[in-house]
């Protein structure tokens, strides 16, 4: 087994270096799934820029966590983090590698205790264009029948993997965008598969705080992000806004099952303040706000909009990349939650007069409801009809000119929309209004709302048998 192991990697690092897919059918995977590295965990995320990144994943051991990066030119650093023991009693170890050079590519590999893990690339782009491979709901999932739970996250993960194949024949993505939901449960199983691919361990991965994500605790042990605002009033129990610059691109990264207004304003102030030569700022968060698809969920959407539309539109946010409904939407240019301009399909917009925002479908639960159960609501713009378990998937290229995304189904590998904006100035053609008048009531609500609402949570997660402490979920006093 371990020289089939030592075959298949070798393999798939030549691969890696010209694309981040590779090829694998199901007895191929399935042959790797049984070797431990491809429940390691190694994942690489976003640094607070592009000459950092900040990898981590799981060992036995409460050993001191190493990275060792090689350049280009064969000159190494061992880079030391950090471990912390995870509710099921594995150990997540957490580095930060520093010092990346722009247009350069490096090679790493994480050692705790006995364990060293196989060899993976990071990529520096050359210059401020980037492509990202976005989408979302990924849900990976133990499983809730008996005995099922090792064969689904298997498949799960496979079908994963096989997207970042068809991702690396369109363009080699820079990073992986994924607005939420990557496991089902919550639970560290999920998460370990959900970075079995070995080319996921050559892409840096920016995850987004779904409602599944929420129903364990193990997410803030897998994680590794930058820039996290732990100053909140309300904590979220396992983790917080955080932000990173890509290019010329301000990523806010959103906790929206937090409904704390007032935190949220003042994480984004704080990043645009941090960045104010950046050229383009996108939101990614859970939360589908305009597409109306499921309509039980549009009172829902209606609340979050009233605290997260004039966030947008006060911050003058481009893009705002979004999950949770499994459909694939895009809306129509919003300011202040009303619509300034309609989406047709295949749009290009210059200097667009306000947000728009967008819904992936999910990668292992795409919906399939009947069309009369279905509907939209007059902020959306284009939708598209997924047809069975269809898998969709988004390319966007970012230059300092234009964002433009190119929507795929996996099935078919063929484009099927695409939406591009540009503008000739940093502000665009966002508007310059006052925000509306109940802004600062709904902010201060929400926040009030977000208090009591960490008391039930850690009430469901003491009755689900996490031993945590009350401050704990209040305030995330253990934040990895």
């Amino acid at each position: 087994m371990k020289k089939l192991l030592g075959i298949f990697l070798a393999v798939l690092m030549i691969a890696s270096m010209s694309s981040v897919g590779f090829a694998a059918d199901s007895e191929e995977w399935n042959e790797y799934w049984k070797t431990d590295e491809a429940h390691s965990g190694v994942t690489v995320f976003p640094g607070g820029d592009e000459t950092q990144r900040r990898i981590s994943w799981y060992s036995d051991t409460d050993a001191l966590p190493k990275v060792t990066l090689t350049d280009s030119e064969g000159k190494s650093e061992i880079f030391e983090g950090r471990c912390f023991k995870t509710y099921d009693g594995a150990y997540a170890d957490k580095v930060t590698v520093t010092g990346l050079k722009e247009g350069e590519t490096y090679t790493y590999t994480c050692t705790s205790g006995d364990y060293t893990s196989e060899v993976y690339t990071i990529k520096t782009p050359s210059g401020s264009d980037f492509t990202a491979l976005y989408l979302t709901d990924i849900h990976i999932s133990e499983g809730e029948e008996q005995n099922e739970g090792e064969d689904s996250l298997r498949d799960d993960s496979f079908i994963f993997n096989e997207v970042l194949e068809a991702a690396g024949k369109n363009a080699e993505p820079d990073i992986i965008l994924s607005a939420g939901d990557q496991a089902t449960q919550g639970l560290e199983s999920e998460y370990r598969a959900l970075a079995a691919s070995p080319a996921y361990r050559n892409t840096s991965f920016a995850p987004v705080i779904g409602n599944h994500d929420r129903k364990g605790v193990a997410y803030k042990y897998f994680k590794n992000v930058p820039n996290e605002d732990t100053s909140n009033i309300c904590g979220s129990y396992i983790g917080f806004d955080y932000w990173f610059v890509k290019g010329d691109t301000l990523f806010m990264v959103m906790e929206s099952n937090n409904g704390s207004g007032i935190d949220h304003r003042s994480f984004m102030r704080s990043a645009v303040n941090a960045n104010k030569d950046v050229k383009w700022r996108v939101v990614m968060m859970h939360h589908d706000l305009y597409s109306g698809r499921i309509p039980h969920r549009e009172s829902e959407n209606k609340l979050l909009r009233l605290i997260w539309g004039p966030l947008f539109s006060e911050f003058d946010i481009d893009l705002a990349l979004l999950g949770h409904s499994h459909y694939y939407t895009v809306s129509n240019v919003i300011y202040n939650n009303k619509v300034t301009a309609e989406i047709k399909g295949n749009d290009v917009l210059t200097n667009a007069p306000g947000t728009v925002s967008m819904v992936s479908g999910s990668l292992n639960h795409p919906r399939n409801d009947p069309p009369e159960e279905l509907g939209l609501n007059d902020t959306a713009g284009y939708y598209y009809a997924q047809q069975g378990d269809q898998v969709l998937y988004s390319m966007i290229d970012f230059t300092e000119d234009e964002i433009c995304v190119r929507s795929y189904s996996l099935d078919t590998g063929e484009q099927f929309n695409s939406l591009t904006l540009k503008k000739d100035s940093q502000k665009g053609g966002h508007p310059q209004k006052s925000a509306p008048f109940y802004q600062p009531a709904v902010n201060f609500i929400g926040t009030v709302y977000q208090f009591f609402n960490n008391i039930s949570v850690y009430d469901r997660l003491k009755e689900s048998g996490f031993e945590v402490g009350l401050f704990e979920v209040l305030f995330n006093t253990k934040n990895p």
